[in-house]
């Protein structure tokens, strides 16, 4: 996953980074630092986010993107 799939999946679901944060577990600046690929998503960030949206839906977000 990269930044790029990340952002998308949180505002195609109308999410403020707060409230992911708050989904995930982590802190907003982590998010930030995430969005614009300042920071990697760490294995536990990323196992979260799979329970939290299914792997299906995030799949789907990364195949959109690539179509664009």
């Amino acid at each position: 996953m990269n930044a790029k799939v990340f952002r998308f999946i949180r505002q195609s679901k109308g999410l403020t980074q707060q409230e992911m944060a708050d989904m995930l577990g982590v802190s907003k600046p982590l998010i930030c630092l995430i969005e614009r690929n300042k920071k990697n998503i760490s294995d536990k960030v990323n196992r979260r986010l799979r329970e939290t949206f299914g792997h299906e839906y995030i799949e789907k977000c990364r195949a959109f993107l690539e179509q664009q």
